[in-house]
């Protein structure tokens, strides 16, 4: 962890947000900001990812997300038409 010391105020300062480094890209995201844990264990960011969308009868299939670098699917099941199931973000 590394601290910046700036000229300011002497009361102590609440952070305004944490920053992490995604540990595969080495880029940082905002703690919370959407990261997801994928099927291999890595931390991937879907927010920042575009994603192409399958539907079957209505329903949504599969969510295909794609960084430019690196492709993920998250699969969907349903029993009579009810969501009953999601996979993990699993790596192409």
């Amino acid at each position: 962890m590394e601290f910046v010391n700036t000229p300011g105020p002497t009361r102590p300062l609440t952070p305004q947000a944490v920053v992490l480094l995604d540990p595969a890209t080495g880029l940082p995201y905002a703690a919370g900001g959407g990261a997801a844990i994928d099927s291999t264990g890595a931390s991937f960011n879907p927010d920042a990812c575009s994603h192409a969308y399958a539907y079957s009868s209505g329903l949504l299939t599969t969510d295909t997300a794609t960084n430019g670098a690196n492709t993920w699917i998250k699969t969907y099941s349903y029993t009579a038409g009810v969501l009953t199931g999601e996979s993990k973000w699993v790596k192409q």
